[in-house]
């Protein structure tokens, strides 16, 4: 049987058991381009961020893609079901801090008890950097949300606070458990889907304009992956000064024997 991996197919990263920083920065020439495309996705759902945040800066009340929020909740207002409601209102409370609170802090207790120093601040430091975007974000777009939400809302439509939180707590999760390769390739598609579950039950409960809950979603997700290659990047980097160090010392020395 052949065990190699055809072209373009996710490697599984080999993680070292009972190491307590051995985790998802070996050097394999793979997993560096992986590093490098989770990369690109993280700046171009964070741009997508960003061209939401300007668009509403520069106009508020009809940015130039108000047509299309306009008809997502048309369609939404024509489209409720008794039972799609409910779903969405469950979505409503799972997506709120009285759930991914406790689910955060029971992530950090499992990643501190396995020792799992870079997985843990990756996670710890995507959830902060999520939730210092969400109130300035808010006051500073100051956004109106949709009249006539299915639920109770406060402060500003824009971004949507539930889908940032759904984003980078799904995928956080994720990238804090999961090695890269098949298994999270697999989960990631999971994340995506309630990630885009939380994203429809805002709209459909015309609690927030679609391109809030867009916004929402990228800069979650964005957040999630870029913090995980920064943390990566950075220790692979000290690793080979590390070893570009000890390897000119040990040269040096065989010169002077």
């Amino acid at each position: 049987m052949n065990d190699e991996s055809p072209p373009g197919s996710p490697v599984d990263e080999v993680v070292e058991e009972g190491a307590p920083l051995a985790d998802a920065a070996h050097d394999s020439a793979a997993l560096r381009r992986s590093r490098r495309r989770a990369a690109a996705l993280s700046v171009v759902l964070l741009a997508v961020g960003l061209v939401g945040t300007v668009s509403l800066l520069i106009d508020p009340v009809q940015p130039w893609f108000q047509p299309f929020d306009d008809a997502a909740l048309r369609w939404a207002r024509t489209h409720r079901w008794p039972f799609a409601i409910h779903v969405a209102e469950v979505l409503d409370v799972a997506g709120s801090v009285v759930v991914t609170v406790p689910l955060r802090i029971l992530a950090v207790i499992v990643l501190l008890v396995r020792r799992r120093w870079l997985q843990l601040a990756t996670f710890v430091v995507a959830i902060v950097l999520s939730e210092l975007c969400i109130g300035p974000l808010k006051w500073l777009v100051d956004r109106a949300r949709p009249p006539g939400s299915l639920v109770a809302t406060s402060a500003p439509s824009f971004p949507s606070g539930h889908s940032i939180a759904a984003a980078v707590t799904a995928f956080g999760l994720v990238i804090a458990f999961l090695p890269r390769g098949r298994r999270r390739v697999h989960w990631s598609i999971v994340a995506s889907l309630v990630a885009a579950s939380m994203a429809w039950s805002r709209v459909y409960l015309g609690a927030h304009w679609a391109t809030d809950t867009i916004a929402g979603v990228c800069i979650g997700t964005g957040l999630a992956v870029g913090v995980e290659v920064l943390f990566e990047g950075g220790r692979t980097a000290a690793a080979d000064h590390a070893e570009a160090t000890s390897g000119g010392r040990s040269g040096a020395g065989a010169d002077l024997s």
